[in-house]
């Protein structure tokens, strides 16, 4: 029952609005105050510094830099020109390209903000031009850039993996035919939509040629989770170490092979993934210290 009355109290200060690491922080020392518990509140400090200590967690700031190094690049672009020229024929084929390629950055960029960001800024105009209604871009777009919350890279899936002690090699593994077949059912949505207003009924297909030569762009940002995932699989290495990797596999690729960035484009990009980190670590610190009262 208190259990219930936690959450219902968590529920009704983050529904009105309150930041999510100040409603964690207010359920809990509320809950102290209300049921008139004797625990210190200098344990709920305590409770909320151990739960950023854990070196598992060195892996969120890199794998969101990861992120912020491939996602500022060039590759969203790559991955949209190879969906379109494998997907761009079928009815409602901007629709689909999107939800292809943001299945796919998902893969590399493991956010949702990111996905969505780096994607929409690139399929917009095409499919404004194509005559898709604005809401209906939006709705897309909202929806899809969720696909990599799914895919083997997720922040979010790190995290709960440390939260909760599941082995983050099987949840990787776990969500990828979930994303598949979300990905599947939103190109059907896409399709009808295409056929229904007649707005997109597909362009003309790519010859073989230009497929490989799109894939040949994309190929190397898309090696990157297929090098993680089989890395973390095999065991060959932690999914702390994967993170390393990632940040390495990304500068190589953004700044020797691609050259989309410089050095100089580094300092902005990391005091971007700080404040990123330092969101998911406010957020994860006091669910630590809720988490503590429940069990307390």
């Amino acid at each position: 029952m208190l259990a219930l009355e936690i959450f219902g109290l968590f529920f009704l200060i983050a529904l009105a609005g309150v930041p999510l690491v100040y409603a964690l922080l207010a359920t809990t020392v509320s809950t102290i105050w209300i049921k008139g518990f004797n625990y210190p509140l200098e344990t709920i400090f305590l409770s909320y510094i151990s739960s950023v200590e854990p070196f598992l967690l060195i892996a969120v700031p890199l794998f969101i830099f990861a992120g912020e190094l491939l996602s500022h690049g060039g590759v969203g672009i790559r991955i949209v020109n190879l969906s379109r020229a494998v997907l761009g024929f079928l009815p409602g084929g901007m629709g689909i390209v999107t939800v292809a390629s943001c299945l796919m950055f998902g893969g590399v960029s493991g956010s949702a903000l990111a996905d969505t960001a780096a994607i929409g800024s690139l399929v917009v105009p095409a499919m404004v031009g194509r005559g898709y209604g604005r809401p209906f871009i939006a709705a897309l777009l909202a929806v899809a850039g969720t696909l990599a919350l799914l895919m083997p890279l997720s922040i979010p899936f790190l995290v709960f993996a440390f939260i909760s002690g599941t082995s983050m090699r099987q949840l990787g593994m776990a969500g990828i035919i979930p994303a598949v077949v979300a990905a599947l059912i939103l190109s059907l949505v896409c399709a009808w939509y295409g056929k229904k207003t007649g707005c997109d009924n597909g362009s003309a297909r790519s010859t073989g040629l230009e497929i490989w030569a799109a894939f040949k762009e994309a190929g190397p940002a898309l090696l990157m989770p297929v090098i993680i995932v089989g890395g973390i699989w095999s065991g060959l290495f932690t999914p702390t170490e994967a993170a390393a990797v990632s940040v390495v596999y990304g500068l190589v690729v953004s700044l020797a092979l691609y050259r989309d960035i410089t050095w100089r484009d580094l300092p902005r990009m990391l005091l971007r993934a700080l404040r990123t980190s330092a969101v998911v670590m406010l957020i994860i610190g006091a669910t630590g210290a809720l988490a503590w009262l429940v069990t307390a």
